[in-house]
């Protein structure tokens, strides 16, 4: 079976990625007082619409900026492995901001690991509260060496503040797992229409590649950590729910819902988000892939200026609001966070297993 010209081309990149947390107010303080972002919506998870929905993003609220939490306290922390992806990546404008930004997060108390200059890019890896690996990334436009780096690196600068230059922007790419690339780059290429792929090897760890996958516009925005017998993961607190990837309308999701049922290939079917149009697969290891529209988006129900400042419903939840936010206080009483954190450690290399 070949890839058709109907389905290439309509995945246009990463539209979100949600992960699990267990307290909003220690969770909402690290992405938006530590790490710069804003938070662009107050909710509830409309599958479990007892517990809270976080969305953070960049000011604008950009498609391929929103990081998304569930709040799930009392959790077993998630295990790593196939179906419970390994990190992932925000990139910084520029290599100068990343020696800024380890003094800023040192400062915080966070522990960081790097500079580590990649096949094209620099980056340092933090862990946020619950565990969750963020890697902060810049274009390395210059070829800036590892030893380069090291020397940046070496007296790092005061940062008493995220400066706009530090800012961060859009993801670079989600790092789940595979043990078959070969079959997950045909599963990308023949049933999502994402034709730009490449294997290189993984530099943290001997025996083992990274499979890129993406579009044209945004090559490698899945970098799978590719080995021969990954362990089974598990979804906790601190780690990777799912993985959404942005289409620019509802023909496009349409048109990629057809191709899926053609072949056989179990979805969600579309289901209406409010802020966004959701379709749900699983991929050949078990990670669990959303494809989102980009419209109506997250100004839909809020003022831009507004987004994220008070607990929003769909309106097909708005009639359920008192039982809801009852529900809320009840669980708040009962899950207390502790601000500063005890940050845990960055394993080093960051990207083995």
């Amino acid at each position: 079976m070949t890839s058709t010209a109907q389905h290439v081309g309509l995945i246009r990149g990463l539209h979100h990625i949600t992960l699990v947390t267990s307290n909003e107010d220690v969770n909402r303080r690290f992405y938006t007082e530590v790490l710069g972002l804003r938070r662009v919506k107050l909710t509830v998870n409309q599958d479990d619409v007892h517990h809270r929905h976080l969305f953070y993003a960049d000011e604008k609220a950009t498609t391929g900026s929103a990081i998304t939490f569930f709040e799930w306290p009392h959790m077993r922390p998630g295990k790593i492995g196939l179906g419970s992806p390994h990190h992932l990546s925000y990139t910084t404008p520029k290599f100068d901001s990343l020696p800024k930004w380890k003094s800023w997060l040192r400062q915080k108390g966070v522990s960081v690991e790097g500079p580590y200059v990649r096949d094209d890019r620099t980056s340092i890896y933090v862990r946020d509260p619950d565990g969750v690996i963020v890697e902060i990334t810049s274009p390395n436009n210059d070829e800036v060496s590892q030893d380069y780096a090291k020397e940046a690196f070496r007296d790092l600068p005061s940062a008493t503040a995220i400066a706009r230059e530090m800012k961060l922007t859009t993801f670079h790419h989600a790092s789940p797992l595979t043990y078959d690339s070969e079959t997950t780059a045909k599963f990308f290429d023949k049933f999502l229409g994402l034709t730009d792929k490449f294997t290189i090897p993984n530099p943290d760890q001997t025996g083992t590649n990274i499979l890129g996958v993406g579009s044209e516009e945004r090559p490698g925005f899945l970098r799978y950590l590719a080995m021969p017998k990954p362990s089974e993961g598990y979804v906790g607190e601190g780690s990777i729910h799912h993985i959404a990837m942005a289409v620019e309308d509802d023909e496009a999701q349409q048109k990629i819902l057809k191709r899926l049922n053609e072949v056989g290939i179990e979805n969600s079917g579309i289901i209406d988000r409010f802020w966004f149009h959701s379709l749900y697969l699983r991929d050949p290891d078990g990670n669990l892939l959303e494809i989102a529209t980009k419209n109506p988006g997250y100004s839909a129900d809020e003022s831009p200026e507004k987004l994220g400042t008070s607990l929003v419903l769909p309106k097909w939840l708005e009639p359920r609001r008192a039982e809801i936010e009852s529900a809320l206080k009840l669980a708040d009483a009962n899950n207390h966070g502790k601000w500063p954190p005890d940050y845990p450690r960055v394993h080093s290399p960051p990207e083995a297993m």
